[in-house]
């Protein structure tokens, strides 16, 4: 019986991540995409988030994707590649939908628009490890978690409580780092 060699496909020293696209300047005559991942109770958070960035006078438009447990749509990609100047992604919170996310946000991305993705605090690691895995610099911000059981007032604050974090998330910052 001959020997069977097996070779670990894997790279054997520590992967680089690729930066994300540069944010632009300001949000002055841009638009946001908010998309709703599909996650239960999430929508209540982008609803707030879409009218914080309204009464910032920012404009946004809203997608929504038909599931959370798999990847964007090809034709959501590309209305928000068509549409908007960057992304917002809202509300991971379990492992599916975290991963799901991030490539989407790895996607959009690549197309060039800049990203964050809105996460719950127990799926950082998560969302860290998925990036390095698929070789992606992303953003992120978290708020707490659960979300599910929450009020409505309380999805709200805690949108409220990150908003100045995700506006910060998507342009560059005064020193020109991202």
């Amino acid at each position: 019986m001959s020997a069977i060699t097996l070779r670990d496909p894997t790279a054997e020293s520590a992967a680089v991540n690729r930066p994300r696209q540069p944010p632009p300047a300001s949000l002055d005559g841009k638009t946001v995409a908010l998309l709703d991942i599909g996650k239960m109770r999430g929508d209540e958070f982008v609803d707030r988030l879409e009218q914080l960035f309204t009464e910032s006078k920012v404009s946004t438009k809203r997608y929504k994707k038909p599931t959370n447990t798999r990847t964007a749509p090809t034709e959501i990609i590309q209305d928000i590649v068509t549409e908007t100047d960057v992304v917002v992604l809202a509300l991971s919170d379990c492992g599916s939908c975290t991963s799901c996310s991030t490539h989407d946000l790895n996607d959009l991305d690549n197309l060039g628009i800049p990203g964050v993705s809105v996460l719950t605090t127990a799926f950082k690691q998560a969302f860290e490890q998925q990036c390095s895995k698929i070789g992606f610099d992303g953003a992120s911000v978290y708020t707490p978690h659960p979300v599910l059981n929450r009020t409505t007032e309380q999805i709200h604050q805690f949108a409220d409580s990150v908003f100045d974090e995700i506006r910060a998330a998507i342009v560059l910052s005064p020193a020109g780092g991202a």
